[in-house]
């Protein structure tokens, strides 16, 4: 899951992120957290979606959705609210 986050079609990052909201947080959070830096807005959607749930007991989780509330996106700044 964490090798498909560089695959170069943005389809595959974004299946990826969604698939690591189930993963353990030690692999999931710093990887979900680098994916925010897509230069894709649904790669970086659900990226943010996928860490929402880790939030509120992980602090990798929590910083890396704070570093999104001023993305060019309005989803990406709105679902980062949420946390």
């Amino acid at each position: 899951m964490v090798a498909a986050l560089g695959d170069a079609a943005w389809q595959v990052r974004k299946g990826a992120a969604t698939a690591l909201s189930a993963a353990a947080p030690r692999l999931g959070v710093p990887a979900l957290a680098r994916a925010l830096a897509d230069p894709h807005a649904d790669v970086r959607k659900a990226a943010v979606l996928a860490l929402l749930p880790l939030a509120e007991r992980e602090v990798g989780a929590r910083e890396a959705l704070s570093s999104v509330r001023s993305d060019p996106d309005a989803d990406v700044r709105a679902y980062a609210a949420r946390a």
